[in-house]
């Protein structure tokens, strides 16, 4: 993968969860050279809404490898150890999970406070999670490196919300819109041809 990417397009790693510590160190260790962007979720990640700080820690202070976390983690005060004792490089909120996005831009103020990274997850938060992720990260300090892409699963999701841009990402970017809120609307007549038999009653 390196080999395809160079140093120009970054590359990040999801290994977990499951590792143990000294494997974590070891693969972190060896990947190294290759200069990637982050190991994601070794300890601690899908499923694990604890959050490890003092394991992390040992991981993150015996490699040069940027360590990464955070995807399923509920509100600001479950990142405070994260954050205070420097136990990751890049913290990961979900706006799904962490409260909102509101909760997620105070721990991004209070993470680059602490010279820690930003890199919010959102891989499967839809096209609403995807206007949410847009609408924060405009407004992130300078600790934001970027946000997961969720894309629009099946096809006919990007018929019933109106809004977003076409094409949505241009050269690895993303033109922030400026309609009032998330700037996205939900069309619930277009929704309602999708419903199955049993729901479609559900817009009533």
């Amino acid at each position: 993968m390196k080999a395809v990417l160079g140093d120009e397009v970054g590359l990040a790693l999801d290994c977990g969860p499951g590792f143990m510590v000294p494997d974590a160190i070891r693969l972190a260790k060896a990947l190294e050279p290759l200069n990637v962007m982050w190991l994601e979720d070794l300890v601690t990640g899908d499923y694990t809404p604890y959050v490890m700080a003092d394991v992390y820690r040992e991981v993150t202070q015996g490699t040069t490898t940027p360590i990464h976390t955070g995807e399923q983690i509920y509100l600001r005060q479950n990142f405070r150890e994260l954050i205070e004792q420097h136990a990751v490089r890049i913290i990961g909120p979900d706006p799904a999970d962490i409260g909102g996005i509101a909760e997620l831009k105070w721990v991004a103020e209070y993470a680059d406070l602490h010279g820690i990274l930003m890199a919010p997850h959102g891989i499967f938060d839809g096209l609403i999670g995807l206007a949410a992720l847009v609408q924060v990260g405009a407004t992130l300090p300078q600790n934001f490196i970027a946000f997961e892409y969720p894309v629009a699963k099946p096809e006919w999701w990007y018929d019933i919300v109106e809004g977003l841009p076409n094409p949505i990402v241009k050269d690895g970017l993303i033109d922030v819109w400026d309609r009032p809120g998330l700037g996205v609307e939900f069309k619930v007549e277009a929704a309602r041809r999708y419903l199955s038999e049993e729901d479609k009653s559900f817009f009533d």
